[in-house]
C-alpha cells in the first residue's frame, strides 16, 4: 500500500457517492493487505470494506475489474487516490479472500464455517447478523448460527475468543469451498456444542491458588450478586437447594465473610477447587484435561451427521417425568404440578412429530384417563393413576422403582429398533421435567447430559421385584464400555445445543438458564457424592437428554407453564431441534 502524508484524505465510495474521511481512520480500523493497493478493512468490527489504490489512467481499469462484482463500476473510482470500497460491492473471490484476512482463525470443512470472534473492545464489536450477511447474504440467517456459548443471541455483541459455526447448507457458493487446512487446534473448540473450555477463566473472572486450607478458585462478585446465584449455581454442579446452601455456607467461611448481607462488588470469593465444576478448574488438572478431550469428541461427532428429511426413520422415546404418586415439585396454590405439566408438554410433542413429520414416537408413561390429548388448562388437578409402560405396566408409586422401569422401558424399545434396521443415531430419548430451585430468581431451561466418568461397565437395581417385568428379563443389567460412555456424552452434548439455540431463535425466544452452564453432565451433593440420573445413566440410547423446562419458583416460569400456548412453542422448540439436528 502507497504511504499517505499527513493530512491526505481518502475518498470513501459507497452506493453511489463520495465521503470525506481523514485518512487515518483513528481507533476501531483493522487493515490486512492482500495486493500491492489493496487492503482490507474492517472498521468498528462491523464495517468490511476494501482500501484500493488504483494506478492512473487506463492501468487502474484492469487493477480496479479484478475485485469489484460490477466490472463498469471501474469508472466510479478512476483516478482517485484511494477509495473505500463497500464489502457488498465486491466480487465473491475478493468477499471470500477479505474474510480470511481480516479473520485469520477462520476456515471451512465439511460441516461449514467456523469464526472465532476476533475483535472487540477498541476495534469494534462484531455481531451474528453482519457474520450471515458476509458469509451467506443474509442477516436473518443469524438465528440459525451454531454458537458455542450459549448466552450468544442473534442481537447479542459478540466478545474474542466466543466461537460459532454457520452450517454449509446456509453458505453462499464461494463460501463453501473448502479451507486447504484448518488450524490445528482452534477446531476442536468450535464445534457448535462446544464452548470455550473454561470460558469464565478464559475471560480471567477467575484465578486460582492455594492456601494452608488446600487449593481454591477465586472470584470477585460484581454489583449485585450473590453466593448462591452467581458463584455456587454457577461454577459448581450442586442441584439439591440443601446441598446449595451447604456449599453457600462452607465458601462463606472460606472466604472469610461474617455476614453475606455486607457483600459488596470486588468481595473476594474462594471455592474449594474440589467443589468447581469441570469446565472452569485450571489447565493441566485431570478432569480439565478430560473435559478437554471431551470437546474434542464433540467436535468429531458433529461432523457425522446423519440425514433424514423431515424426521424419516427417525425415532423418538419421550420420557414425562414423575407421574402417579410421584408429583415431582408442586406449588399448590396456583394448580401446577410438575408431572402434570411434563405429561401435558410431552402430549405436544407426540403430537406435533406424529401429524406434521415422519418420525415414529414411543411414550414412556400413559395417563389412562387422558391418554395422550394435550391439555388447555391453566390450573391442573393432579391426579395418580399415570402407568410406566412396561409388560405388566407398573402403577407408579414409588419414584425409584418408576425411574428404574423406564430406562428398562427404554432400552428395550432400543433394541428392538436396532433388530428392525434403525441406526442408532437415528435414536433419541428425551426426558421431560420442571426444575424447582429454592432461589426464585432463577429461570429458564437447561439440560443434563450423562457425563461419561460418572456412569458403570455395569448396574443393576437389587431386589426380586423387578423379575416381574418382561423388559427387565430381556436384559437385566444396564451395561456400556467407556469408549460407549464417551460417545454417548459427545452425542447428547450435540443435541442439547441444538435443542437449546432452538430455544433461543424461537419468536419470541424462550428463556434459557444463564446461571452458569445451561448444559450439565452430573449432579453433586454435599460429602463428595456425584451422580448422572438413572434415566440417562442407564440408558442404552446413545443420544439422551433430561430437560428441566423452568424454574417452578421463578414467578415469571410460573406464568409459562400455566399457558398452554407457551407449553406448545416449548415443544414446537423441541421438534424444531429434531428436524435441525437431521436436516
Amino acid at each position: 500500500m502507497r504511504h499517505r502524508k499527513s493530512g491526505q484524505r481518502v475518498a470513501l465510495v459507497a452506493l453511489g457517492f463520495l465521503l470525506a474521511v481523514p485518512a487515518a481512520f483513528g481507533e476501531g480500523i483493522v487493515r490486512k493487505e492482500l495486493d500491492a493497493g489493496a487492503v482490507a478493512a474492517l472498521r468498528g468490527g462491523r464495517m468490511l470494506y476494501m482500501e484500493l489504490t488504483p494506478p492512473r489512467g487506463d492501468a487502474g481499469r484492469g487493477f480496479l475489474q479484478k475485485y469489484l462484482a460490477n466490472p463498469d463500476d471501474w469508472k466510479q473510482y478512476k483516478d482517485r487516490m484511494t477509495v473505500a470500497v463497500p464489502f457488498a460491492r465486491l466480487n465473491a473471490k475478493t468477499q471470500r479472500r477479505m474474510l480470511e484476512a481480516i479473520f485469520p482463525d477462520d476456515f471451512v470443512d465439511q460441516s461449514g464455517w467456523w469464526h472465532t470472534v476476533t475483535y472487540d473492545g477498541a476495534e469494534g464489536a462484531e455481531s451474528l447478523a453482519l457474520l450471515a450477511e458476509w458469509v451467506t447474504g443474509n442477516p436473518s440467517n443469524s438465528a440459525r448460527i451454531r454458537t458455542a456459548d450459549h448466552t450468544i443471541t442473534p442481537e447479542s455483541a459478540l466478545r474474542k475468543g466466543q466461537q460459532v459455526l454457520i452450517p454449509k447448507g446456509l453458505l453462499l457458493p464461494v463460501m463453501q469451498a473448502l479451507s486447504p487446512k484448518a488450524p490445528p487446534l482452534t477446531a476442536a473448540a468450535v464445534n457448535p456444542a462446544v464452548r470455550p473450555a473454561s470460558p469464565t477463566a478464559e475471560n480471567g473472572l477467575l484465578s486460582y491458588g492455594r492456601d494452608r486450607e488446600g487449593d481454591y478458585a477465586e472470584y470477585r462478585l460484581k454489583k449485585g450478586e450473590s453466593l448462591y446465584t452467581a458463584v455456587v449455581v454457577r461454577f459448581t454442579d450442586y442441584y439439591e437447594n440443601a446441598d446449595i446452601h451447604r456449599a453457600c455456607e462452607i465458601i462463606q467461611k472460606r472466604s472469610g465473610i461474617r455476614d453475606v448481607r455486607k457483600m459488596g462488588a470486588g468481595q473476594r470469593i474462594l471455592i474449594p477447587l474440589e467443589m468447581v465444576s469441570d469446565a472452569y478448574l485450571p489447565r493441566g488438572t485431570e478432569q480439565r484435561e478430560e473435559y478437554e478431550a471431551m470437546q474434542a469428541e464433540v467436535r468429531r461427532v458433529s461432523t457425522e451427521q446423519v440425514v433424514s428429511k423431515n424426521l424419516e426413520g427417525v425415532v423418538v422415546i419421550l420420557d414425562p417425568g414423575h407421574g402417579g404418586r410421584d408429583q415431582g415439585a408442586a406449588i399448590d396454590r396456583l394448580g401446577l404440578y410438575e408431572d402434570e405439566l411434563n405429561y401435558d408438554i410431552v402430549c405436544r410433542v407426540k403430537q406435533i412429530l406424529e401429524t406434521r413429520t415422519r418420525a415414529r414416537v414411543h411414550v414412556t408413561v400413559l395417563d389412562p384417563n387422558q391418554d395422550y390429548r394435550v391439555s388447555d388448562a391453566r390450573r391442573f388437578v393432579h391426579d395418580t393413576d399415570e402407568v410406566v409402560l412396561v409388560t405388566p405396566h407398573y402403577r407408579i408409586e414409588d419414584a425409584k422403582t418408576s425411574a428404574n422401569l423406564r430406562w428398562y422401558l427404554a432400552n428395550d424399545i432400543y433394541r428392538r429398533e436396532r433388530d428392525a434396521g434403525v441406526s442408532d443415531r437415528k435414536i433419541i430419548f428425551a426426558s421431560i421435567h420442571c426444575d424447582a430451585l429454592f432461589n426464585d430468581s432463577l429461570r429458564g431451561a437447561m439440560v443434563y447430559v450423562p457425563g461419561a466418568a460418572y456412569r458403570r461397565d455395569t448396574e443393576r437395581p437389587a431386589g426380586s421385584f423387578y423379575n416381574q417385568f418382561k423388559e427387565v428379563r430381556s436384559a437385566p443389567a444396564a451395561s456400556c464400555t467407556p469408549a460407549q460412555r464417551r460417545l454417548d456424552e459427545a452425542l447428547s452434548r450435540n443435541f442439547a445445543n441444538v435443542f437449546l439455540q432452538s430455544l433461543r431463535s424461537n419468536n419470541p425466544p424462550i428463556k434459557v438458564h444463564d446461571a452458569g452452564d445451561p448444559v450439565r453432565n452430573v449432579i453433586r451433593q454435599s460429602g463428595g457424592r456425584a451422580y448422572v440420573p438413572a434415566v440417562l445413566r442407564n440408558c442404552s440410547v446413545p443420544t439422551k437428554v433430561l430437560i428441566e423446562t423452568a424454574n417452578m419458583t421463578n414467578p415469571q416460569d410460573q406464568e409459562r407453564l400455566s399457558d398452554p400456548q407457551w407449553r406448545q412453542a416449548f415443544a414446537e422448540a423441541f421438534v424444531n431441534a429434531l428436524v435441525g439436528q437431521f436436516d
